[in-house]
């Protein structure tokens, strides 16, 4: 079972290397051949937009995600990378989902991302999660999908910060 808690740099750090292949493929198409996992891991980790781990029962962290800023104050990039072991837990994720959403995307009312077109699983979880398939298109030579999600007025109301006019 997975026990979800705010991420540390240590998480990123043991994570990297045992990162999925899907999750390989689309940091590298994003960030380049050269890329560093552990670096992409840190850019969430240190985000201000928030980043949770959860770790398995020995804490060993297994699925890392959070949100980031983008330019719009009512728009943050939801994102998540994790190990195999992503699909051996894949039920209690789904379950979970829901309210891990409250938890990290509760600062904006639009989350949004591109998942790489191979990464079978994320696409599944995003479309499970209620984010929609906005279109097609291409970064760096790679087929992405760029998807979104509206949150709720009930989960926008809990936040302080955000007000929609």
């Amino acid at each position: 079972m997975l026990t979800v808690r705010e991420a540390t740099e240590d998480d990123a750090v043991s994570l990297a290397p045992r990162l999925r292949y899907a999750d390989l493929t689309e940091i590298y198409a994003v960030r380049g051949r050269d890329a560093c996992t552990v670096e992409a891991l840190l850019v969430g980790v240190n985000s201000p937009g928030g980043c949770y781990v959860a770790v398995d029962e020995d804490d060993v962290p297994q699925i890392i995600l959070g949100t980031y800023p983008s330019g719009d104050p009512m728009v943050g990039y939801i994102w998540m990378m994790g190990s195999e072991a992503l699909v051996k837990y894949r039920t209690q994720l789904f379950k979970e989902t829901h309210g891990l959403l409250h938890k990290i995307g509760s600062k904006y009312p639009v989350l949004t991302n591109m998942v790489h077109s191979d990464n079978k699983v994320h696409i599944r979880w995003i479309q499970w999660a209620g984010f929609v398939i906005l279109r097609e298109v291409y970064f760096n030579g790679h087929r992405f999908y760029e998807f979104a999600r509206l949150m709720t007025h009930a989960q926008i109301k809990r936040n302080q910060e955000c007000v929609i006019r």
